[in-house]
């Protein structure tokens, strides 16, 4: 199999089908309405359980520590955008509530932002069958967990994607800028620039520099800010790291560096080889082969990436990347995690019992997108 590297622009073009139906009819629309609402309710008790992160660094940004924040706080692993909107939320009465319905919807809006780029043919279908996969993920992440920086950044991450299969460099740079604001691992969405036929240097360029400019005053206020960013993260038995060979109580101080070194290098080599759709679920799927974490909400935003790839990069009739993700990284929830192995039985306590499992049924899982993403046939023309 020979696969060109692509320097002088994309090998793909969305919606290369002009024929095929793009846009959901009505009645989808309320089906997948009511398939939200309904996962998002199933959802509700318990939920919220992430949210108090972002609820106390929000109220500390303004009303506390300042631009200290990260110092003082360090168990936030975020990005000043996410502090910034988490402190505008905890302004409003139901701040929580109404974060976790706007996230909620944010994860199907996004596949119906991508609907008309979608490659291929059966394009109804096929956004109606990821978008059916997604929403029980999503609702993980953006209600359960209600981790509103991973929401942000993957929210960032697929409208920059949108913006480069329309080629417009603008919006490609601040949507890049929102999604690394928001979580620093989204750095590694950068190389879908080369997706891009010109300025591509200007738009990595001014992404990075918005970035930057994120973070100065935290780090001209209180210079300790950087050190901060890298408190010990426990390692956990079911995670890749772990599966990996390393050992210890934490992450090895190389840990986070290596993760997303690891996440931009991959996504780099993919859109070199003209894969830039594939270059969100690559990143995502590299980061957490290597991350010393193994936490449920993490499918979510692996499952959107996942989507977008197979709407945008395929035309299987079935989004096989995004059930594969799904079904490799769902975990079974517990009300108490504290109490989960007296507390479930079957599937579930098989599960808790065998981490060391999981961490190897997940790098299989990271293996298998990279084999998708990079060797499956391209389905669509040269733009």
């Amino acid at each position: 199999m020979t696969m060109r590297v692509s320097l002088t622009g994309p090998a793909e073009t969305p919606g290369s089908d002009p024929g095929a139906r793009s846009t959901p009819r009505w009645w989808e629309l309320g089906l997948l309405a009511a398939w939200t609402v309904w996962w998002a309710w199933r959802s509700w008790q318990p939920s919220g359980l992430s949210w108090h992160y972002f609820a106390t660094g929000g109220h500390a940004l303004f009303h506390g520590s300042g631009f200290a924040v990260f110092v003082d706080e360090p168990t936030l692993q975020v990005g000043p955008l996410t502090l910034l909107l988490a402190a505008g939320f905890d302004a409003i009465p139901a701040g929580r509530q109404v974060a976790q319905v706007l996230m909620a919807a944010a994860g199907p809006l996004l596949l119906l932002a991508l609907a008309p780029l979608t490659s291929g043919r059966a394009r109804g279908w096929r956004l109606m069958a990821a978008a059916a996969i997604l929403v029980p993920a999503w609702c993980v992440l953006a209600v359960r967990w209600a981790h509103l920086d991973d929401v942000l950044a993957m929210v960032g991450g697929v409208l920059a994607l949108r913006a480069v299969a329309l080629n417009r460099p603008f919006p490609t740079l601040l949507w890049l800028a929102v999604a690394i604001g928001a979580k620093p691992w989204a750095v590694g969405f950068a190389p879908i620039v080369v997706g891009l036929t010109h300025a591509r240097l200007r738009v990595l360029l001014g992404a990075a520099a918005l970035s930057l400019a994120s973070w100065l005053p935290f780090i001209v206020v209180e210079p300790r800010t950087l050190e901060a960013l890298r408190p010990p993260v426990p390692l956990i038995p079911g995670s890749g790291l772990h599966t990996l060979g390393v050992r210890g109580r934490f992450v090895p101080s190389w840990g986070r560096s290596v993760e997303l070194a690891g996440a931009l290098l991959a996504g780099l080599v993919t859109a070199l080889l003209g894969r830039w759709s594939g270059v969100l679920v690559v990143a995502v799927a590299v980061r957490l082969a290597l991350d010393p974490q193994d936490n449920p909400y993490y499918v979510g935003s692996a499952v959107l990436a996942a989507a977008a790839f197979d709407l945008l990069g395929t035309s299987w009739r079935v989004p096989w990347t995004t059930l594969v993700t799904a079904v490799a990284l769902w975990q079974p929830f517990v009300a108490s995690y504290d109490d989960r192995l007296s507390t479930t039985s079957g599937v579930a306590r098989w599960w808790f019992e065998h981490p060391h499992t999981v961490g190897w049924i997940h790098l299989a899982w990271a293996a298998v997108v990279l084999a998708l993403v990079l060797l499956t046939p391209r389905s669509t023309r040269s733009r």
